[in-house]
């Protein structure tokens, strides 16, 4: 039986609810299958630590039942797992894809994009998704590492009560090459509220996406909005949903943050 060591965590948790469980594995793993050890975790994300130094840890992330471009969870799970220290800064990467300047302060851990990619380009709203457009706004496919779809909805009640099947959303990404669907609202505090499905998950709803809440933080910060943003993420059940930060900065810097709880490291056996 091979072994590995693994630290094992929950990314963007609200005190005792929602978060992800999330796996960093820090051993060698030549050899192994890190697709299928993934899937026998199944928690959201696995990520496999394949360097450090230089001040830059790569990563390859799987979620269950793929491997993911790029992870937000996992790259601000990763300063934890390898015991950096709060105010030291490192770049992480998912192989070749853009590299995110993380850190740690105090309860949360932050990432910073570093090149904020293309434009937004418009699309049409999908006919599934039974809910009213917010007024001046359109749907937009916001192409990252993992592009998605974003919708704004008038009414924070329809956005809640909405019902949709993984099918439809494993249907609208496979047509349109993106990776998962983004709904959001604006309550009267200006904190945001957003609910995700996404093809890592085969179509179902996450709990948190530090991804899909970044591009709503780029997509603000493309229209003057700055400062901090409080988001909720995750379904109608309370108790599933997670708390994600965003900070837009006067420059339109936008950072993704969140709290990330370690729970234990051991040694995996495989």
């Amino acid at each position: 039986m091979t072994g590995v060591t693994a630290w094992w965590g929950r990314v963007f948790a609200d005190g005792l609810l929602g978060g992800n469980h999330t796996v960093v594995i820090l051993g060698p793993t030549a050899g192994l299958d890190h697709a299928v050890i993934a899937a026998r975790l199944a928690v959201p994300d696995t990520a496999y630590v394949t360097s450090t130094g230089s001040g830059e840890i790569v990563l390859r992330t799987f979620s269950p039942v793929e491997e993911l471009a790029q992870c937000l969870q996992t790259s601000l799970a990763a300063l934890s797992a390898l015991g950096v220290a709060d105010g030291q800064r490192r770049l992480v990467r998912h192989g070749g894809g853009e590299p995110m300047e993380v850190h740690r302060e105090g309860t949360l851990t932050w990432a910073r994009e570093l090149s904020g990619g293309p434009d937004p380009v418009p699309t049409s709203w999908p006919g599934f998704v039974r809910a009213e457009p917010a007024p001046g706004t359109q749907p937009l496919l916001l192409r990252q590492a993992r592009s998605r779809i974003h919708l704004r909805c008038a009414d924070s009640a329809q956005l809640e009560s909405l019902d949709i099947a993984p099918e439809q959303v494993l249907t609208l990404c496979a047509r349109t090459g993106a990776n998962g669907l983004v709904l959001e609202s604006t309550a009267d505090d200006g904190s945001q509220r957003v609910r995700v499905f996404t093809t890592s998950l085969s179509g179902r709803e996450d709990n948190a996406t530090g991804g899909a809440v970044l591009g709503v933080g780029r997509i603000a910060a493309a229209e003057g909005r700055r400062g901090d943003i409080a988001v909720c993420q995750g379904p109608p059940d309370r108790h599933r949903q997670s708390k994600l930060h965003l900070r837009i900065t006067d420059s339109g810097d936008v950072l993704l943050g969140g709290t990330v709880e370690s729970l234990l490291t051991g040694r995996l056996a495989l």
